[in-house]
């Protein structure tokens, strides 16, 4: 359940709210949330804990692009160079009109 849960919620907390450390840390919950799940499901059926493994592998990438984004986006108090460029474009677009 919890997995579900973070994977649900991790695309729009790092692309709605552009929040990349705690994304980071979601996708590293999701990472060991799964190799809990990955043993449980073997147990009930070999192929299904095995079909899991390229998740696990998706994961770990994923997680790795995540931790390049936020070291190419410092946070200073809550707020990294993403956001900064949102809210850029929001002016620009405000102006516009």
């Amino acid at each position: 359940c919890l997995h579900m849960v973070l994977n649900v919620v991790w695309a729009p907390v790092f692309f709605g709210l552009q929040r990349f450390r705690l994304a980071l840390w979601m996708n590293i919950g999701l990472i060991g949330s799964l190799v809990g799940i990955i043993p449980i499901f073997y147990k009930v059926n070999p192929t299904a804990g095995l079909l899991l493994l390229p998740y696990l592998s998706w994961l770990i990438y994923a997680t790795k692009l995540n931790q390049a984004i936020c070291k190419l986006n410092p946070t200073n108090k809550g707020y990294n160079d993403a956001m900064l460029q949102a809210d850029i474009a929001k002016l620009q677009k405000k102006a516009a009109i």
